[in-house]
């Protein structure tokens, strides 16, 4: 092939190619030189090399061949294009010493920016999983059961609290510290993928510090790293974390789980989950007993089909209203049929259970079997009224008699009999006053108190309340002043049951007031509701009372106290007309200062 074929091939070939001559001229390159550097034609041709080349002379380039060879490979030369961009090079040279033309050098070029972008993604990359590594401390090792030798990282020796200067054999140090009764199963991932049954294993361990104070949880991952020509593992590596904390939890997960699972399975009263159709998901043995069924039976049914139906309609509705979010939990007495029949009485406590998401997943109920307490509550119910209607007629009759005596001027009585009419007339008033005492609390702790609420002048019955116990205010030395910004305030009430909680409130604040003394009504209008207190100055409410105040025959136990009287149901009696009625009622007290008691009463029907 002559000389102008070979320049021809030279010309049209992909790579580019560059021969440059003994004064560091560029003798001769091809197009995809050109189009490398960003030139056209034959612009380069001519041209001193150090033009895209950052080389000073040939001499220069010749260092970079080492006898005897004639050719040497550049890895990385930063070359300059026509723009003055640099472009990183792998650089093929062959030296060749012609007589004529003298020393020649003969240069295959390649680009490789691309390959250094991708070179500085991988740095990146493996920089980020070394900091991740680190950063989860994540130790790791090398094993090679060849030699049965291990390489172990930095993280690797923290895991087993050793510092750097610390010269002992990993693999020794290792396996003393693994618990005795872990230690076949830390051992067997390498064995899985030595033997090839898996190209990955794991497991989890327990490892003893270094000062032997605790256990740690450790796990391990091991994977296949390398086979040899036949395909036997010849290397394998893993990685090493620290778990005891997720351990820890687990195991205070699985501890609760289990305490949860004994006080439900062996509660001696009744416990069940319920789904939110109603299906019995899980009943304990006492609430099977209960109502009569195995277990596989009970969990056949659900709670519609063993509650009674007159009580059906109202379960629904709280129900609905727990899936609504309007109320965490209800707690309400109703009626079941158990297997054979039989009616029975049930305390139902129901709360739900929300999923992750927060909505709701199934309900927790408790049934605590409640039916002879309402047999004995209706006995003493029907005892006490029968004993109190037996005692109120001739009771009635008694103080009649007591009074038309006392009023007969025909035939005067001595000082004697009188007194004595006296003191039988006030101790009827108060068995009288005891007796409806006694019949209010029952029919009001029944709920069976009918109320007529309807709007009222709430002074107007203040008013009225007021001067019906002036005779009570004479006989303790008080007085009542009422204060009322707004005359003109109405409310919700019954107006007969409002004249009761006034009247004891009255009554108890002029029993228990200083002797002189101002006792302070005030109606006042609050957020949806009107406001009024009875205000008193005297001894206040013993410390050891007031969580007993409002329950029923309770009275705080001073002589003092005592000495003024009272049923003890009063109020009770006064608590439960006032919430029933949609009120609310507190005291707000002293010892040896002011004492108030309040209740509200709704502006707007709460029906």
């Amino acid at each position: 092939m002559d000389d102008a074929s070979i320049i021809h091939a030279f010309r049209h070939m992909q790579v580019p190619l560059m021969i440059i001559g003994p004064d560091g001229t560029i003798q001769y390159c091809n197009d995809a030189t050109h189009r490398l550097f960003g030139y056209g034609g034959d612009d380069l041709i001519g041209r001193a090399s150090s033009l895209v080349l950052p080389v000073a002379s040939v001499a220069e380039l010749n260092a970079h061949i080492k006898a005897p060879a004639s050719n040497a490979n550049i890895k990385d030369m930063l070359g300059t294009r026509k723009c003055g961009s640099p472009i990183p090079l792998a650089v093929h040279m062959t030296a060749s010493n012609d007589a004529i033309q003298g020393l020649q050098h003969a240069l295959v070029l390649r680009d490789i920016t691309d390959e250094r972008d991708a070179a500085c993604l991988a740095r990146n990359e493996l920089t980020r999983a070394n900091n991740a590594i680190k950063g989860a401390r994540i130790g790791v090792f090398e094993y090679t059961p060849l030699t049965e030798t291990v390489i172990v990282s930095d993280i690797w020796r923290e895991l087993l609290e050793l510092d750097p200067t610390d010269e002992v054999d990993v693999q020794v140090e290792w396996r003393e510290r693994v618990h005795p009764d872990d230690l076949a199963a830390a051992l067997e991932p390498i064995r899985i993928c030595l033997e090839d049954i898996s190209e990955r294993a794991s497991c989890e361990y327990r490892l003893r510090s270094k000062n032997g104070s605790r256990w740690r949880w450790m796990q391990t991952d091991v994977a296949v790293a390398r086979r040899d020509q036949d395909g036997k593992v010849i290397r394998v590596i893993g990685a090493m974390t620290d778990i005891t904390e997720r351990k820890t939890a687990e195991n205070d997960l699985r501890r609760s789980v289990e305490q949860f699972r004994s006080a439900f399975d062996n509660a001696t009263v009744g416990k069940a989950i319920v789904g939110l159709d109603g299906q019995w998901l899980g009943a304990n043995r006492a609430l099977c007993d209960l109502l009569g069924y195995s277990e596989e039976e009970l969990l056949k049914t659900n709670f519609q089909s063993l509650t009674h139906p007159d009580d059906l309609d109202s379960g629904l509705i709280k129900l609905d209203h727990l899936k609504e979010g309007n109320a965490r939990s209800y707690q309400t007495e109703k009626r079941y049929i158990r297997s054979n029949g039989a009616v029975m009485w049930g305390l139902l406590s129901v709360g739900i259970v929300k999923d992750a998401d927060g909505m709701p997943d199934h309900f927790i109920s408790q049934i605590v079997d409640v039916t002879e307490q309402r047999r004995l509550n209706e006995l003493r119910s029907e005892f006490v009224a029968t004993v109190s209607h037996e005692l109120r007629t001739p009771l009635t009759s008694v103080l009649g008699s007591l009074t038309l005596l006392s009023t007969m001027d025909s035939e005067p009585l001595s000082d004697g009999a009188q007194r004595l009419l006296f003191i039988a007339q006030e101790n009827g008033k108060r068995l009288h006053a005891l007796v409806d005492d006694i019949l209010d609390f029952e029919k009001f702790s029944a709920r069976q108190m009918r109320f007529s609420p309807s709007r009222q002048c709430i002074i107007g019955l203040v008013e009225e309340a007021t001067m019906a116990n002036l005779a009570s205010a004479d006989r303790f030395g008080v007085r009542f002043n009422i204060i009322c910004p707004d005359r003109s305030l109405t409310g919700f009430v019954d107006p007969k049951r409002f004249q009761q909680v006034i009247t004891n409130l009255l009554s108890n604040a002029a029993k228990f007031a200083d002797r002189g003394s101002m006792i302070d009504v005030t109606v006042e209008e609050q957020s949806r509701t009107v406001r009024i207190s009875v205000a008193n100055d005297g001894d206040g409410i013993p410390d050891s009372f007031r969580d007993d105040i409002f329950k029923p025959f309770s009275q705080a136990s001073s002589a003092a106290t005592r000495a003024r009287g009272g049923t003890g149901v009063g109020l009770n009696i006064t608590k439960q007309i006032v919430e029933q009625t949609g009120g609310t009622i507190g005291f707000d007290s002293h010892e040896g200062g002011k004492t108030i008691f309040w209740f509200t009463v709704p502006i707007e029907d709460p029906h």
